[in-house]
């Protein structure tokens, strides 16, 4: 945001001093228990219809010690009430994919970051303030090693089952910053079908740097890090794509912002919703007007069994010569006598007899009947929220009760940060070793034959449930994980602008 565009400067400058003036008058400081809060749609939540798990940083799927918690997942991003009244998430099932980071190039020519995610790894962040009601939460926080303050405020937006949230960068030091990326990224889980939905991404193409907009990498790898300094990796690069799937699969969005002179501000807005349908989705994206989108759906599965015709008996020629008999076999002489069978019993388990194999053939197409989630970011066009009327932003301010929380602190477990290795401190030894994972896909892909019969297939838990089995060892574990994550392929490369 230029620094003349009054009305972003003054509210950011407006919720910096509400923040500090709340906090000098009454902090309170975070103790061991994580610091965030569940927000719903409505004052009362009974009647709320979409909920938000927003963590101390501003990132989601927040654990809830007060025991708010989908039926899905043990912690919440972003949660839908069913038509069965239950509450189900399409973030946090399996792994706590979601975070954002901002990274920039400080005066002394140096490329500096902060950012947080539960899953890959958080860092480069002071500690900050944090504060919510029933419908808003409030974050601020800055990076270590320059002073560029973030703010996400988060609240409900004018379009039903959808929030919105202003995220602010400012340039808080003496000189000016330069090439202000802001990263986010998230991982689909959408019910009923977790780890294995359908994503489309819209308005990438069209809002490129190379066209004059702010998107400057885009994929679907949900997966990646949250550090913009390292290439997020994934498919479908820097395009709009419908409905690719079925597969584990997210988002991963960065924005390019250019400099930040000492005093300047910019924000722009993301959304996080659902509604019943695919129908529905699209006409909230009507009103809501974003740049760039992305859609999360579950998958309908059936199984078609094969027709295979039976081919028509050849015809006997009767009029053809009778073929002459064989010659008898001498069974006079000795038999050979059968090898002794051998005992596979011993140290085996007992498998019952299995019923005949068979084959049918495996069918996915997206549910745009059952309910669809979004993500959606304005202000990342041409166009920057709060200066025309059709890019508004919300007069979002710091939500009271703001608590102190400390700088996030890196996990002793890394989920293929780099995309190739994960290191664990086992609980036996403050030695760390690093296993390189063994990805098991078992999901079918369209029109691919799957073995039925007697066996029931058994879902792998994913590697937050594994923990206790890597501290047994690093051969077992690496073999009986589920391909969860898929390898972001991060280097210390990070995206630069083409064109």
């Amino acid at each position: 945001m230029n620094i003349n565009n009054l009305s972003n400067s003054l509210l950011a400058s407006a919720a910096l001093g509400l923040a500090t003036g709340l906090n000098a008058l009454s902090p309170q400081v975070a103790q061991a228990q994580q610091v965030g809060a569940v927000i719903f749609n409505n004052a009362d939540p009974s009647l709320a219809s979409v909920a938000l798990g927003v963590n101390d940083a501003g990132h989601l799927n927040f654990s809830d010690p007060l025991g708010f918690s989908p039926v899905n997942a043990g912690a919440t991003g972003l949660s839908y009430r069913f038509t069965d009244g239950t509450w189900r998430d399409a973030t946090s099932p399996g792994c706590l994919c979601e975070g954002w980071g901002v990274a920039v190039t400080d005066p002394f020519g140096s490329r500096v970051a902060g950012w947080v995610n539960q899953s890959s790894g958080s860092g480069g962040l002071k500690g900050g303030t944090f504060g919510s009601t029933t419908t808003t939460a409030s974050s601020f926080i800055q990076l270590a090693d320059y002073p560029v303050d973030i703010g996400h405020f988060y609240g409900v937006s004018l379009v039903p089952n959808v929030f919105q949230g202003n995220v602010t960068i400012t340039n808080s030091g003496t000189e000016t910053v330069t090439d202000v990326v802001y990263r986010r990224v998230m991982d689909w889980d959408v019910p009923a079908t977790e780890f294995n939905e359908y994503v489309s991404h819209f308005g990438v193409e069209s809002n490129l740097e190379s066209a004059g907009g702010k998107v400057r990498f885009a994929s679907n790898n949900g997966f990646a890090s949250s550090d913009p300094r390292t290439y997020a990796g994934g498919n479908f690069i820097n395009v709009d794509f419908f409905q690719k799937g079925p597969a584990d699969q997210g988002s991963v969005f960065d924005f390019a912002f250019g400099d930040l002179a000492p005093g300047e501000s910019r924000t722009f807005n993301i959304f996080y919703g659902a509604a019943a349908n695919l129908a529905d989705a699209q006409a909230a994206i009507e009103k809501l007007k974003p740049d760039v989108w992305s859609f999360g759906q579950s998958t309908n599965s059936s199984y078609i069994p094969p027709e295979e015709p039976v081919a028509p008996e050849e015809p006997v020629d009767l009029s053809e010569e009778p073929v002459a008999p064989e010659e008898p076999v001498d069974l006079s002489e000795e038999p050979v006598a059968p090898e002794e069978p051998v005992d596979l019993s011993i140290g085996l388990p007992v498998v019952e007899e299995f019923a005949p194999d068979f084959w049918w053939r495996w069918k996915n197409t997206p549910a745009d009947d059952l309910p669809t989630f979004l993500l959606a970011f304005s202000g990342v066009g041409v166009v920057e929220p709060g200066i025309t009327p059709g890019e508004q932003v919300l007069p979002f301010v710091p939500a009271p009760g703001e608590f102190i929380f400390p700088a996030p602190t890196p996990r002793d477990k890394y989920y293929f940060g780099s995309g190739e290795f994960f290191t664990v401190k086992p609980i036996f030894s403050g030695e760390f070793f690093t296993v390189k994972p063994i990805f098991l896909e078992l999901t079918p892909m369209e029109g691919s034959l799957v073995k039925a019969g007697p066996l029931t297939m058994k879902a792998v838990p994913e590697p937050n449930s594994l923990l206790g089995l890597v501290a047994l060892g690093a051969l077992g574990a690496a073999s009986t994980l589920k391909r969860k994550l898929k390898p972001s392929q991060s280097t210390t490369k990070e995206t630069t602008k083409v064109g």
